[in-house]
């Protein structure tokens, strides 16, 4: 739903079903999208510091529906520049991906149902 959403708004969207796949794509990607528990020989977590570690300073957020503070707090330490919580409104999601490519406002599109 968000990459739909993402690419709606003109945004190209490379999609891993693992985080083995999302850390072979990390040199085409100007943003990282990430969850904290998903698929793959390493987590969300390991996943932002190794970007990290690559010495990337590629923006990264999480959206994620862990409650668990010590797995949230992991995500900051090891490098993660948002968390979002699930449920995740997609606009809250472009807002903040809009903020870490400092996109400036009048080149900002909401969809016209989010429009008042």
């Amino acid at each position: 739903m968000y990459a739909e959403y993402l690419c709606a708004h003109g945004f190209r969207v490379h999609e891993a079903a693992t985080t083995d796949g999302a850390f072979a794509l990390i040199d085409k990607c100007d943003l990282v999208i990430t969850g904290l528990l998903v698929p793959g020989s390493i987590d969300g977590v390991e996943l932002i510091a190794r970007i990290r570690a690559g010495r990337s300073a590629v923006p990264i957020i999480v959206v994620t529906a862990c409650v668990l503070l010590t797995i949230q707090n992991a995500a900051r330490t090891a490098g993660c520049d948002e968390l979002l919580m699930k449920p995740c409104f997609p606009e809250d999601l472009l807002e903040s991906v809009w903020r870490l490519l400092d996109t400036p406002p009048e080149r900002r599109q909401l969809p016209l149902r989010a429009r008042q």
